[in-house]
């Protein structure tokens, strides 16, 4: 076999090699991990995971959602506020989101939104229950 060619196939393998160690995680990659931390009581770590996935990923519902539940566990409120409303604009069926953002309302002294919250939750979760039984055989 010749040199050269085994010079160049041995060049292409380590630069392949190289792409793959330096590749970018998922934005899920981050959720799972966010997650992870979470249930290891990291929430630093966590809010860091979760904060990544929706830089990676600014349309990541989880992501948002797990940054306004960290957000709410470090009593910051608003930043909390604007994470659950980023949830529910990307999906307003998001029913966990509603019920989050109610809770952060009612930690807020904002005891009227967190109703309306509250009762969008209700509404949706109800129509979701009624979607997922019809759908049982």
């Amino acid at each position: 076999m010749n040199p050269l060619y085994l010079k160049c196939f041995a060049f292409i393998f380590i630069g392949l090699i190289l792409t793959q160690c330096g590749e970018k995680k998922s934005a899920q990659y981050y959720v799972q991990e966010g997650i992870d931390y979470s249930n290891a009581g990291q929430y630093d770590k966590a809010g860091e995971s979760f904060l990544k996935a929706v830089e990676e990923d600014p349309k990541n519902i989880e992501g948002h959602y797990g940054l306004g539940g960290i957000y709410n566990l470090e009593k910051k409120y608003d930043d909390a506020e604007k994470a659950f409303k980023s949830a529910i604009q990307i999906d307003p069926t998001h029913y966990n989101a509603w019920y989050s953002l109610g809770y952060t309302y009612e930690l807020m002294g904002k005891k009227e939104d967190a109703e309306k919250s509250y009762e969008k939750y209700r509404r949706l979760k109800g129509k979701m229950g009624s979607i997922m039984s019809k759908e049982k055989p």
